[in-house]
């Protein structure tokens, strides 16, 4: 158990204890004998308050390693399946290979570009993990400049622009002229901007529409991903940027993820110095909003 999540249980069971003896010794000294029975009056709150609090204090610690536990559970279930799965097809396309089970040409090429295919998937999925367990110990490191939004977002495009090519979607890019610069890690940002479009594609239905868009205020820029999606609940978007953690909807569980995109995209627009937020409703998609400070507003 982490130091962290101890403290409502140091709280609770002895810093709490220890401060209500000293005020009822406290009282004691201040009253004397006269006031005997309110200070042992006092001294039996302060046990019934204590206990209270105590175990208040273990049931939410209790609680939440159970409920931590529980999501390090699924993700290591959901990483392995994805490890997995392209593992199988490699291995089952090299052994057919090795034994000469293909004789067509076309046939041979094709299984090789599933191979490489494959291959590909696993080495993203698994510098993924690295990236987040570097992000985890606070050994990520940035390369901060500063620089025009504009390229960072058209970074982002392009790397989706095969899912925009494979499922017609309709992916509408609206900045403005005269945006600030912005203070950030090129590649980190653009990342992160990706993996937001990625939820976009993910979560539409057939008929997709994805907006990116951005906005100076004052001394900060806005980016906006926006969807035409079923739209996430109100109680998901509290914990939709923890670590671990996907929706609740029984059929977002046939769609691929890990539960950390979000979380990711989180720690790197804190690291820019900045914040992530969502507003949703029911039926009307979703907007994903990236909120930096304009490289003026921050010191390198």
């Amino acid at each position: 158990m982490k130091l962290r999540r101890v403290y409502p249980l140091i709280i609770g069971l002895v810093v709490v204890p220890a401060a209500m003896m000293l005020t009822v010794g406290i009282l004691m000294l201040v009253f004397g004998r006269q006031k005997q029975d309110y200070v042992f009056g006092t001294l039996i709150l302060a046990l019934v308050a204590t206990t209270i609090l105590g175990t208040i204090g273990t049931l939410v610690v209790l609680y939440r390693e159970a409920y931590v536990s529980r999501l390090q559970t699924d993700f290591v279930n959901k990483v392995s399946h994805d490890l997995r799965t392209p593992l199988t097809s490699i291995r089952m396309f090299v052994e057919t290979l090795q034994l000469g089970r293909i004789a067509d040409p076309a046939q041979e090429k094709e299984a090789l570009e599933i191979i490489s295919a494959e291959t590909q998937r696993l080495s993203v999925l698994i510098a993924r993990l690295l990236d987040w367990a570097r992000m985890e110990s606070g050994k990520r490191s940035y390369d901060f400049r500063r620089q025009p939004l504009g390229p960072i977002v058209d970074d982002a495009l392009r790397a989706v622009e095969p899912q925009r090519i494979q499922t017609g979607a309709v992916v509408r890019r609206d900045l403005p002229e005269g945006l600030p610069q912005v203070y950030a890690d090129r590649d980190a940002l653009a990342d992160s901007l990706v993996d937001l479009l990625q939820n976009a594609f993910k979560y539409t239905g057939d008929d997709k529409r994805i907006s990116i868009s951005a906005e100076g205020s004052g001394n900060a820029v806005a980016i906006v991903v926006a969807d035409n999606g079923p739209g996430i609940p109100g109680s998901d978007q509290k914990r939709i940027f923890d670590k671990f953690y996907r929706g609740k909807d029984p059929l977002e569980r046939t769609i691929e993820g890990s539960g950390l995109g979000l979380s990711m995209v989180k720690h790197v627009v804190q690291a820019h110095g900045g914040r992530v937020g969502v507003k949703s409703e029911l039926g009307k998609g979703a907007a994903f909003t990236v909120l930096l400070p304009a490289s003026e507003a921050r010191k390198p």
